[in-house]
């Protein structure tokens, strides 16, 4: 009897020792987990990174952006990163860090305001023949430029979220155009052209239906305001040899091709056949629409005292020189013409009116 007492007594011995050594393992702590963290991205001023309330990194602004590569010792949910600006210590971010996957990324974009967890890449392409134009992004001013433009940005925002791009006219509150920036388009572009009233942005470069030929889209604007009887023009086309000189008589196609342009100034399509060779040239003359009148009354500076006007039949302006409309087969492009004119002393004192300066505008919208 005693023994088996006794036997009884050792078997609870060992079953609670085996107990108690289980419960002892369970309370050690588990063992850390090594992660890889990468921070990337842009800044506008320094910041401090900091692990567990320790400076792990730093990086400076304008030095080619974030890039933080780092290996954390992450044990319990209590491993917080912390991103703060070093000049006034004020934390921007908290982040917690997990224990796993092992590769770990974070996105951060910081414009000295608000730290955003995306960018998008912007280009802005357009021209204005006069005045200066203001770029503003939710409402705050980006830059204002005169003429052409082409600028790239980088447009921070937030993943699924959307910001606003306007443009006015410095010193107006007006908004002219308006775009909406999407987070989804890594490469989003602006383009857009501006006559000093209007502003357009919508102009499709569409292809040649015929790929022999060239699809032209233009506006006209007048240099003689004060003569021009503002009504849409026809442009009517000549062929003429490049270099020739600028009193010499194009050859007009047969049959006859017009292209009229509004007098509203809004932009419209044609397209042109190929010309005879590469050292040939579009000129044109400018009638009022329909007919062969000229689209101007008699008047200084057009018409000097003494100067008719005659049909100009295709010659090409001293400002116009040889850069008429050069032929690019497949090719979509995109004009500002300008009406122009050349004096001829003799035979007689005539006033050739043709076209002035063209001003490609085709890169704004490709």
């Amino acid at each position: 009897m005693k023994l088996k007492i006794f036997t009884l007594f050792f078997l609870s011995a060992v079953v609670a020792l085996s107990l108690s050594c289980r419960k002892a393992e369970l309370l050690q702590p588990e063992p850390a987990k090594i992660i890889q963290l990468n921070i990337t991205g842009t800044t506008d001023v320094d910041l401090e990174y900091l692990y567990k309330d320790s400076i792990i990194a730093s990086t400076k602004a304008g030095t080619g952006g974030i890039g933080v590569k780092t290996l954390l010792a992450v044990q319990d949910q209590n491993s917080i990163l912390k991103i703060r600006n070093k000049a006034t210590a004020e934390i921007l971010l908290t982040k917690t860090i997990a224990a796993a996957p092992f590769d770990q990324n974070i996105n951060v974009f910081y414009d000295g305001i608000k730290i955003y967890n995306n960018a998008i890449s912007l280009r802005i392409k357009g021209y204005a023949l006069s005045g200066e134009l203001e770029f503003l992004l939710d409402g705050n001013l980006l830059f204002s430029a005169t003429g052409a433009v082409n600028k790239p940005y980088s447009i921070l925002i937030d993943k699924g979220t959307t910001r606003e791009i306007s443009i006015r006219k410095k010193g107006e509150t007006a908004i002219l155009l308006t775009k909406t920036i999407e987070s989804t388009a890594a490469q989003q572009n602006i383009g857009y052209f501006f006559d000093g009233t209007k502003l357009v942005d919508n102009v499709k470069l569409d292809p040649p239906v015929n790929p022999a030929n060239m699809m032209l889209t233009a506006k006209f604007e007048t240099t003689f305001p004060n003569q021009f009887k503002n009504i849409d023009v026809d442009l009517v086309f000549y062929t003429r040899l490049k270099n020739a000189s600028n009193t010499t008589v194009g050859t007009k196609l047969i049959p006859e091709l017009r292209f009229t342009l509004p007098k509203n100034g809004s932009f419209n399509s044609i397209e042109l056949p190929a010309l005879p060779g590469p050292n040939y040239i579009y000129s044109f003359d400018i009638f009022e629409k329909g007919t062969t009148n000229d689209p101007y009354i008699s008047g200084t500076p057009l018409v000097l005292t003494g100067y008719t006007i005659k049909p100009n039949e295709g010659r090409i302006t001293s400002i116009f020189a040889d850069n008429g409309i050069n032929f690019e087969a497949g090719k979509s492009k995109l004009y500002l013409i300008t009406d122009g004119k050349t004096n001829v002393s003799t035979p007689t004192k005539s006033v050739y009116i043709s076209g002035g300066r063209l001003t490609d505008l085709s890169q704004y919208f490709q």
